[in-house]
């Protein structure tokens, strides 16, 4: 009598190795994103502090990164006439907005690389907040803050 697996019983296995993958890859993509967010989340905050020292010695804001006193890990690069820094995961910037001394924000952001979402201080809200471009970079957001509505804060 030969012993050994019928070709149901083996493709019963692959069925079930399937099903399982198709549940834990998801999540598994979801995991490394949230951990890849804090790399993002660490540069946001220090380039937001960065500008604020760098705005009691000068009276304004920068959008050099150069100008400002960290050291943000990287290559650099020019992106839309700013300097900007790469990273593994991320492009991140100092951005210095608005028209007068009285609305005038700065603040570092840093945009993901292969997602359409990119991460900021909120001077406004004091929180740190996720941003999109489409209902993908929106969906990553709902994942990082657990909010159902924007603004998705964190």
């Amino acid at each position: 009598m030969k012993t050994g697996f019928t070709l149901i019983e083996l493709l019963v296995v692959v069925l079930i190795i399937g099903i399982l993958s198709a549940i834990a890859l998801p999540q598994y993509e979801k995991a490394v994103e949230k951990s890849r967010l804090a790399e993002a989340v660490t540069m946001v905050k220090a380039i937001s502090q960065a500008q604020d020292a760098y705005y009691l010695a000068n009276g304004t804001y920068t959008t050099n990164l150069a100008d400002l006193d960290i050291s943000v890990p990287g290559t650099d690069t020019t992106e839309g006439g700013t300097p900007t820094r790469l990273t593994k995961n991320y492009r991140c910037r100092a951005v210095s907005a608005g028209s007068t001394a009285e609305t005038t924000l700065g603040y570092g952001v840093c945009r993901r690389k292969t997602k359409p979402y990119a991460i900021y201080f909120s001077r406004t809200t004091r929180q740190m907040t996720c941003y999109y471009d489409n209902t993908e970079g929106e969906q990553w957001c709902r994942v990082f803050t657990n909010k159902k509505e924007p603004p998705y804060t964190f």
